[in-house]
């Protein structure tokens, strides 16, 4: 994850994501963290502070952060090119957005409408712009045969995942980091917007990684 500044002059670091959860300590203004998990809600970072000498662990408020890194290190060309479209997102009632209307026409199936699924429209969108060819298929479960397998996920690599019993049924984007039992993607279609979510690890399907990119 990216690094952020404390913009209040005081932020509690707390046992959990909750106001009714203990205080630990507090930080103060211009501190810089690096979270390490986030909350199902995504209104809460878990973080590792050093304090005298000891490492505290607790959940800060995401409201009193600021951005210090925006891009993490070493992400893939394509990952960077879907953090810029971080916040396109479906348009209420009968209109459509026209960003979305051309993630679709990176597929065979050329979608006009944004109500239809995209998850695997922005992906392959994403994957054109960095000049690789993706699977051209709005299916999100075609990319379990895209480019090559992973053992273990790597920033940026496609993740696969299942959705609900009907196996024609899926959800693809690109992997942001875990937790214990969770998958952080940035994915397009999620809460019917570009954005990082949180996925539950039975969920996955695949890790995988463009054939020719080492």
């Amino acid at each position: 994850m990216a690094k952020f500044r404390v913009t209040a002059s005081s932020l509690n670091v707390r046992t959990g994501p909750s106001i009714n959860d203990l205080i630990i300590t507090a930080l103060p203004r211009n501190t810089i963290v690096e979270p390490i998990d986030v909350s199902l809600d995504e209104r809460w970072y878990q973080i590792e502070v050093q304090q005298g000498g000891n490492t505290i662990r607790g959940w800060i408020a995401k409201g009193y952060l600021t951005a210090e890194e925006t891009d993490p290190i070493g992400a893939p060309q394509w990952f960077t090119i879907a953090e810029g479209e971080i916040g396109v997102n479906e348009v209420a009632g009968p209109g459509n957005n026209p960003r979305i209307v051309e993630y679709h026409q990176s597929t065979t199936l050329r979608a006009t409408e944004d109500s239809v699924p995209w998850c695997s429209s922005f992906v392959n969108f994403c994957m054109e712009k960095a000049g690789i060819q993706g699977t051209g298929s709005a299916s999100a479960r075609s990319w379990r045969n895209f480019g090559r397998n992973l053992d273990a996920p790597r920033l940026g690599c496609i993740v696969v995942l299942r959705r609900g019993p009907n196996p024609n049924n899926g959800h693809v984007g690109f992997f942001a980091g875990e937790s214990a039992s969770h998958l952080r993607l940035l994915g397009g279609n999620q809460s019917d917007q570009v954005k990082f979510s949180n996925f539950p690890k039975s969920m996955l399907l695949a890790y995988r990684w463009p054939t020719n990119e080492p």
